[in-house]
């Protein structure tokens, strides 16, 4: 803070009020400084808080989608069941364009109750901002990829290596899996033997998963 040197000229300024004028500016520019620092370190802190609430509304919504397919779940393994056995008799007995309908029918089913997507291949489109949300795969178990980690996997492992380690699926198997986005910034993923696949160890990786069958 400067006084106006058309209103005080340096040679009019007694040293002693010289000295008073220095102190207050001194003081006001520690004072300015002090204050800058306290709202950036009130901002960080709302950014943090804000960053945490949704991380956990996330983690929540997707607990609670979960919970809602395991409820879903049997009745549609069922219904798919079904359907599936009456589009292979349709198809078996020359009703081809009836076996279509149903196998279509089905198809769009999975999409709209079950959420269901094709197999993204690995998790590394998702950020730290999408830990806690829960999607559906509809995933063929292989070998053919690389896997870091045991039942939490890095977001670079292949889904469908993953799924068959976890013995979530068999080698070949189609099935569906729910994958969930997990903070693994802090986390250790050790590798392991399991259902003949290798995985690998690895350090802390900005998103992992864990997933399991539907």
């Amino acid at each position: 803070m400067k006084l106006d040197d058309d209103l005080l000229f340096a040679d009019e300024i007694p040293a002693d009020a010289r000295a008073l004028i220095e102190l207050a500016e001194k003081t006001a520019d520690e004072v300015k400084r002090h204050t800058e620092r306290a709202v950036e370190a009130i901002r960080d802190a709302s950014e943090r808080e804000v960053q945490a609430i949704r991380a956990q509304a996330e983690k929540d919504v997707g607990e609670t989608e979960a919970q809602s397919a395991r409820k879903l779940s049997p009745m549609l393994r069922d219904l798919f069941t079904q359907l599936k056995q009456m589009q292979v008799s349709y198809a078996q007995s020359g009703h081809l364009d009836e076996a279509l309908a149903i196998r279509a029918r089905l198809r769009i089913m999975r999409s709209d109750l079950f959420g269901v997507k094709p197999d993204p291949g690995n998790m590394t489109d998702f950020g730290p901002s999408d830990i806690g949300k829960s999607m559906i795969y509809e995933v063929v178990g292989s070998t053919e990829g690389t896997v870091w980690g045991t039942d939490a996997f890095t977001g670079d492992t292949r889904l469908a290596v993953a799924a068959v380690h976890s013995g979530a699926l068999r080698v070949g198997e189609r099935g569906l899996v729910r994958v969930m986005l997990i903070d693994g910034s802090e986390r250790v993923f050790d590798g392991s033997e399991q259902n003949g696949i290798r995985s690998l160890d690895y350090g802390n990786y900005s998103v992992g998963f864990q997933l399991e069958r539907v």
